[in-house]
Formats: C-alpha cells, structure tokens, sequence
C-alpha cells in the first residue's frame, strides 16, 4: 500500500498547542509588559519569536516527512528527517479508539484518530492527526473487522464478503444516556464553569488598561454603580446573570451532545459540540470500574463513573469518564446495562474496631509537618494547628465509617474515602496480581492491608487497609481460584 500523508491541517494543529501551551510567556512578554522597553523584555521577546519560527519550521519538516500505511495486520508508521524512526503497532494490539475533532477541522472534514495499546513505551500509541472522517472510520472499520475474525477463527479477515461483515455486525449501538437541558445547567453549577469568567473580566480589563489609561473612567464608573444600594443591587445580578451564562454555556459546548451507547462488543462515548470527542472501547478491555463521589455530589445524590481500561493516555483529557454527574441509582443500572459481568452488591463487609485503633494510632504526618512549618514560619497561626489536627482524625474516622468490601464469587467490591468516596469493582479474572502485607502495628491487632493491580499504563493498583487476617487469607483463596479457572479455560 502506498504510505499516505496526513493533511496540512496538522500544522495548524501542532502550532497551536504549542501556542497554547506557552500562553504565560506570552502574557508575560506582550501583555504584562506591554510598554516595557527594558533590554531584558526586548531579548525575551526575539527570543520568544525566534522559538515560535524554529517550531513552525520544525513542525513543517515533522508533517511532512511523517507518513502511514495500515495494513491487514498492522500500521506503520514512518517520521523523521535526518534519523528516520519506524513504528509497527500490529492491530491485535490496538485496545481503544480515540476520536478528536477540532473545530477548525470540522469545515475540512478532518479528525485526529488515536489508537491505544496497553504498552508503556514511545510505541504505545499510534495518533494520527489530521486524517479525513472516512479514512479514521475505514481504519476503525477494519480494526474491528480484525477482532471479529480472531474472536471467530477466520484465517484472513480482509477475504470476507460485505454480507458476512455485516452480519457480524448485525447489532445496532442502543442509547443508554443523553444529558437533558436540567442535567447540563446542574453540570455547569458543580463543575464551577461560572467562576472561568473572573479571569477573563481580568485579563480583558487588563488589557484595555494597557492599551487606554482608563483608571479615571474606571472610577467614575464604580463611583456611579455604588452610589445608591439600587444600582449595587442591578450591579451584582448583571455580573451573577452574565458568570452563570457564561459557565451554562461552557458546559453545553462540553457536554450538551454527549451520548453514551453500546452495542455486543463495545461502548461509545460521544461529547462536545465544536470540539468533539469520542471514545470507544470494547468491553473486554474495561479491566475495573470506579464510582466516585465528593462532597457536593453526595448532597445531591450524584456520581461519577470512570472505566478503568488497558491503556489511558494521560496527555489526552479523560473520555472514558461516563458522565460526570450522573444520578447516584442511574449510575449503577447503566453500568449493569453496559457492563452486565460487573457486579454490584450492597451486602457489604465493614471494619472492625481493631481498625479504627490502629488507624487513630498511626502517626499523623501530615499534621505534624505542617504544624513545623507554622512554627518556623508563621507562628502567630498557631491556632491552625488545632483545627487541622481535628480535620485529620474526623477525616479517619468518617474513612474509617465509610470503608466496606466484599469478594465473592468472581467479584471484589472495595468502598473507601470519607467525604470524598470510591466505590472500586472488578472481577477475578481481569486481577493481574494482589499483594497482602502487615505492618508491626497491624499485626499486634490482627490486620492486613490487601492490594489488587489491573492490568493499564502501567497498571492499576487499588489497596484496602486494617481488614483482619482472617478476610485477608479469605481474599489469597478467593485469588487462588483464578488458576483453576484459567487452566480450566486454557483445557
């Protein structure tokens, strides 16, 4: 196959991050310091330019000498001028699909496609920026015609007539979740999206007051506005009115098309309404999932639903998030309808007293290290001592209050946190590894702490502290069961 090029578009890509990610020196050089005629801001200045020039020309030369080629099993990848460097990801590793769309990239028909693998090298993922939608939906189309014929045992997928892909994929996606009008103003309020605008006010009057002298207007103004508790009033409501439109209309562009869908295989999460993104994963990939709450969404009753799979790019803004504020009891019925093999159960096991002793024994580092540097520094604010003493062991105690778990069957259930909570499930199967261990305090009062790894980037570890040893060796032979099933299945 001929190595394809991706479009010009990925310039403009490229060079607006790197725009954006040196936004404070240029706030620092052209906006802070606009009329700032020293030598020092002048050198920085050319030096600034000359490093946005070479990056451009850098990104030009990266465009293009970077070539790809998706092949039956694999895609190459190709980049580099004077040391050429060469990537083959062959497909069965390929674990989830990322899809990104700019919108400047919407009136070229373009999107960036990312494919993950559950390595943790510079080979771990393929991102391909600046890709036409019918070519990332062929290369998508392909990849999964790929893991349906080694789950089915066809020798060559790419030989399969049209009728036989689609009756593999005879399935239709089912719409499990749509935000409504209320779901997204609630998501703009507990996501705070109305305090973004405080520094924008600031920088805008920054920058007029750079460019005009306008403090004398300024005055005149707030002079005019606290003249009479009338036009306090009026002031106050236009700025809360203008604050909360602004965080409404924040969210919508974030989460007003957001959809999560599923089909046999995979699960689809869609958001964004310029920008949009899009996340698929299959579910056999999804190695845990992860409820949690803080505060606020315990008061209403909210949750959010993260799946923990193979790979994460941690450079990427989290999409295998289910929505963020959903309905403590709509999460858990929609993950029994995404992911029916992991189960929920309310039959939890607490802790015992001899748990709570230890953990009110341990050391309280944190406090003791801050309680130092509030007498070297600042020690007429003693009295914070006291109180972030009490906040440590109330927060103990409501962790303490608040810690349940189970394993049973296929199935670990852990619930942990105090006012910020985490309700952890996985299944037997998909624990690459435990790990139990005592320390001297745990083992005078009979406990242990117990540790599961999931198989991510490079994995994921979730630990249980203070349970006793007598559900510590009921956890080592609920793992020890794992060998039997694989040499079952493997027979």
């Amino acid at each position: 196959m001929e190595p394809k090029r991706m479009h010009p578009m990925k310039i403009a890509f490229l060079f607006l991050t790197t725009l954006k990610n040196s936004i404070f020196v240029f706030l620092y050089l052209f906006v802070l310091h606009f009329n700032d005629v020293s030598m020092f801001i002048k050198i920085a200045r050319i030096i600034f330019c000359v490093f946005l020039i070479s990056r451009l020309i850098a990104i030009i030369v990266e465009w293009w000498k970077t070539t790809y080629v998706l092949t039956n099993q694999s895609i190459d990848v190709s980049r580099g001028l004077f040391r050429k460097k060469y990537s083959r990801i062959p497909l069965e590793r390929v674990q989830n699909i990322r899809w990104q769309t700019p919108f400047y990239f919407q009136p070229f028909q373009l999107t960036i496609l990312l494919l993950e693998t559950s390595a943790t090298d510079d080979r771990a993922s393929v991102k391909l920026v600046g890709i036409k939608r019918d070519e990332a939906k062929r290369i998508e189309q392909q990849l999964h015609d790929f893991k349906v014929a080694k789950t089915t045992d066809i020798p060559d997928f790419a030989q399969k007539d049209d009728e036989s892909v689609q009756a593999e994929q005879g399935e239709e996606r089912i719409v499990h979740f749509n935000p409504t009008r209320k779901d997204v103003i609630k998501a703009s309020f507990l996501s705070f999206s109305f305090l973004a605008f405080i520094p924008i006010l600031v920088t805008l009057f920054k920058n007029m007051e750079d460019v005009v002298d306008i403090e004398e207007q300024a005055e005149g103004v707030f002079a005019y506005l606290t003249s009479s508790w009338i036009s306090i009033t009026i002031t106050i409501f236009l700025l809360v009115l203008i604050a909360i439109t602004f965080g409404v209309v924040r969210t919508y562009l974030k989460y007003g098309k957001y959809e999560i869908s599923s089909d046999e295989a995979h699960i689809y999460i869609e958001s964004g309404v310029l920008s949009e993104r899009a996340f698929t994963i299959r579910k056999e990939n999804v190695q845990a999932v992860k409820i949690t709450q803080n505060p606020l969404k315990k008061l209403l009753g909210l949750s959010e639903v993260i799946l923990v799979s193979a790979s994460r790019d941690d450079d990427e803004e989290a999409v295998n998030s289910l929505y963020p504020y959903l309905p403590s009891k709509r999460a858990q019925t929609l993950l029994e309808e995404l992911l029916p093999e992991f189960q929920f159960t309310s039959d939890l096991q607490k802790l015992t007293k001899q748990a709570l002793i230890v953990r009110m024994l341990r050391l309280p580092w944190s406090w003791l290290i801050a309680t130092g540097l509030i007498i070297w520094l600042k020690p007429e604010w003693w009295f914070v001592s006291p109180i972030l003493f009490i906040a440590t062991y109330l927060s103990r105690f409501f962790n303490y209050r608040n810690t349940r778990f189970v394993f049973q069957q296929q199935f670990i259930q852990m619930k942990t946190g105090g006012l910020w909570s985490t309700v952890f499930v996985t299944n037997r199967k998909r624990v690459i590894e435990i790990n139990m261990e005592q320390s001297l305090l745990q083992r005078k009062f009979g406990l242990s702490t117990i540790t599961t790894y999931n198989r991510t980037k490079p994995y994921h570890a979730e630990t249980l502290e203070d349970i006793t040893i007598h559900h510590a060796e009921d956890f080592q032979n609920w793992y020890d069961q794992r060998r039997e099933e694989i040499q079952i299945k493997s027979t």
